[in-house]
């Protein structure tokens, strides 16, 4: 997870420590799978991000 982070850009990795810390407040489990699968969602978009210039990359570059 910590290669994960390195793809965040600042603000999403201050979104994530945000939704990290409500976790350890969380009252029931469904708030807890809340946050986790926020924070899911933002390393996934930055991974996808991360692919596309990539790829674009390549083929600029080709």
């Amino acid at each position: 997870m910590i290669v994960e982070k390195g793809l965040l850009t600042k603000e999403e990795q201050d979104i994530v420590a945000k939704l990290e810390t409500e976790m350890l407040s969380a009252l029931t489990l469904a708030h807890l799978n809340f946050y986790k699968n926020e924070i899911k969602m933002i390393i996934s978009q930055a991974k996808r991000r991360h692919q596309f210039f990539l790829n674009y990359s390549k083929e600029v570059n080709a």
